[in-house]
């Protein structure tokens, strides 16, 4: 476990809760998802059709089903807390890049510990919302495809845990995108830039592809609800592909700033060797050049601005690139793979 960090009135609670048990963020996740299920026990044994079983619903071992939601809770709330802590940890990293003194840069991470609570809130009420409606009122949920009413006790539970998880998960979505902005304008604070050697810029290189990898493996998580019968409602594979598209939106959102002050410091850099071209070419091509070696100076600038000219924008190399695509893979490819197994384990069965 990490030690404990300063934490601010505005600090995540997310952040709050994880920092203070003796856990890594992992496993507080399966400990909190493992509170949600034995509750889910407790209220199947006085409000439903036994110990795990919510009765009403078109599925079996709903008790199984029951647990790789609650663990999804428990591991977005782990992702939250991990995110800013990696994201701390990314700044420390960038530290020695960033111009001023110690004192200058302490407001920069104190930005990424502190958030408005009420944008956080709409956006997990909004998810939430959304997602216990959409869901309970869902035919294929049911058993004959009957809406067993607002009462019975499987609508609520269901209703109130996918609220929870969605809420959830809003938050930790919102939370994701203030952190890459809040990430990217650390870009505006680097001391200086060499176009030829960019090793200071890989912890933005780090952050994004962190993004992905905690968001690509909560999809995998996710897509076990393909592993049985019924288990995935209709609504399921737009959940996976909005957290694909948010993941790559996560990637994409701490490099804007890098990029910016890469692409301003490559302009300005062409503009220079071009004006040193210009008064080269001026001297080489002069009636009556008295500078021999003007020719060679010459040659050298144009291969240096081709070497200019040919300086990526963005903070990225090429195993950046093959990560994220296995990244994507990872949770794209796991959803693809749980369906087809659920597809032939129904096609034998059906024999």
């Amino acid at each position: 476990m990490s030690p404990p960090i300063e934490l601010h009135p505005s600090t995540p609670w997310e952040l709050r809760l994880f920092d203070r048990i003796p856990l890594p963020a992992l496993w507080a996740g399966v400990a909190i998802g493992a509170a949600v299920f034995a509750l889910f026990l407790l209220y199947t044994s006085l409000f439903g059709a036994g110990t795990g079983s919510l009765g009403a619903v078109a599925f079996e071992h709903g008790w199984l089903a029951e647990s790789i939601q609650d663990l999804f809770l428990g591991f977005t709330l782990a992702i939250a807390a991990a995110s800013v802590r990696v994201t701390l940890r990314d700044f420390e990293a960038l530290r020695p890049a960033l111009g001023g003194a110690a004192s200058d840069l302490e407001p920069l991470r104190r930005e990424i510990l502190t958030y408005r609570p009420v944008p956080l809130a709409i956006a997990g009420l909004g998810f939430g919302i959304f997602s216990a409606f959409a869901t309970v009122v869902t035919p294929e949920l049911w058993a004959a495809g009957r809406f067993p009413g607002w009462t019975h006790p499987a609508v609520v539970w269901l209703g109130l845990r996918n609220f929870a998880n969605w809420w959830l998960v809003g938050r930790a979505m919102l939370l994701e995108l203030m952190l890459g902005h809040r990430f990217s304008r650390l870009g505006d604070h680097l001391a200086s830039l060499d176009l030829l050697d960019r090793t200071q810029l890989a912890p933005f290189g780090r952050r994004a592809l962190r993004n992905v990898s905690f968001w690509m493996l909560l999809a995998a998580f996710l897509s076990l609800s393909y592993a049985g019968k019924g288990w995935a409602t209709s609504l399921m594979p737009l959940a996976l592909v909005a957290l694909a598209a948010f993941a790559v939106a996560a990637f994409l959102l701490p490099l804007l700033g890098a990029r910016q002050r890469l692409r301003q410091r490559k302009q300005a850099e062409l503009a220079r060797v071009r004006a040193a071209l210009r008064e080269a070419r001026d001297r080489v091509l002069a009636p009556d050049a008295a500078e021999p070696l003007a020719g060679g100076r010459l040659a050298d600038l144009i291969v240096y601005e081709g070497r200019v000219r040919e300086v990526p924008e963005w903070p990225l190399d090429a195993s950046t690139l093959v990560r994220l695509s296995l990244y994507l893979l990872l949770g794209l490819g796991s959803w693809v793979g749980a369906a087809l197994v659920e597809w032939l384990v129904d096609a034998v069965l059906r024999r």
